[in-house]
């Protein structure tokens, strides 16, 4: 395809994104209505992106799931039709919806989602379940999820995926310079100093990583943060309770980091 106007990124030298860090709630009712004053608080911001966490709409903590069937059929339709909804309220902001159990032909996924006034403009399946999730009926995943937007090359991955080498590489290999990574929380997660994976891919690749998570009463969650290659550029506290934060990712810096990486791969490959 012959390089336009039309399919190269902006090259734009700030690009503001803003993550929701929510409270777990009990009722997919109060889940949406947390999303949407959130996500309307976010949007006085102007950002570019708004991300939303993995499982925002599903009641409860991963760990209490046991039928990926019942809770697509109890809160897929409803967070769908919120999304394009609230998406279609801010045309100019790409909205990634956090995750959704999707069922195509009687198999379920953790579905993210990305949308843009209102239409879904792309969608992943998540590469690697945890155990409960499988347990649950989840399946796996088996493609990974790039695009290009206005303003930069998107990467989409979920939670586990982190583990998971051949999922990191395929989303580096297709050009991700933003990376988001809605996760959900577990009380059985044990605290871990920092977010060392995602430091990792953000160091070794040269790229921006959206963590965006959630927390609850009995649960750490994933703790949201905004990582870049040189460092945790934002991290949220342990209050339980919902919050935004908002950066403004320096896009020049990112692009000069990863030509030095670049050249720095190419001399050791020589």
């Amino acid at each position: 395809m012959p390089v336009t106007q039309q399919n190269v990124p902006k090259q734009e030298t700030r690009l503001r994104v803003s993550l929701i860090h929510m409270k777990v709630r009990t009722s997919l009712k109060a889940n949406l209505e947390a999303a949407s004053a959130t996500v309307r608080k976010a949007a006085e911001k102007k950002p570019a992106f708004i991300a939303l966490p993995e499982y925002f709409s599903v009641p409860n903590n991963m760990e209490h799931f046991d039928s990926a069937e019942k809770i697509s059929k109890e809160t897929y339709e409803e967070t769908m039709k919120f999304l394009a909804d609230i998406s279609k309220e801010f045309p100019s902001i790409y909205i990634l919806g956090g995750t959704v159990l999707e069922e195509d032909h009687g198999v379920f996924y953790n579905t993210s989602t990305l949308w843009r006034n209102g239409s879904l403009i792309k969608k992943y399946r998540k590469r690697n379940p945890i155990a409960v999730e499988l347990k649950a009926g989840v399946s796996r995943g088996d493609k990974p999820a790039v695009l290009t937007t206005d303003h930069c090359t998107v990467g989409l991955l979920v939670c586990a995926d982190m583990f998971d080498q051949p999922t990191i590489k395929a989303v580096v290999d297709l050009g991700a310079e933003l990376v988001f990574l809605p996760v959900a929380a577990m009380g059985t997660h044990p605290h871990v100093a920092g977010h060392p994976l995602t430091e990792k891919l953000a160091s070794e690749n040269g790229i921006y990583v959206v963590k965006v998570g959630n927390v609850s009463s009995n649960a750490r969650g994933g703790r949201s943060a905004f990582i870049t290659p040189w460092g945790i550029e934002q991290e949220v506290s342990d209050a339980v309770e919902d919050s935004v934060m908002t950066i403004d990712f320096d896009m020049h810096r990112l692009r000069e980091y990863r030509k030095s990486l670049k050249k720095k791969k190419e001399k050791s490959a020589a």
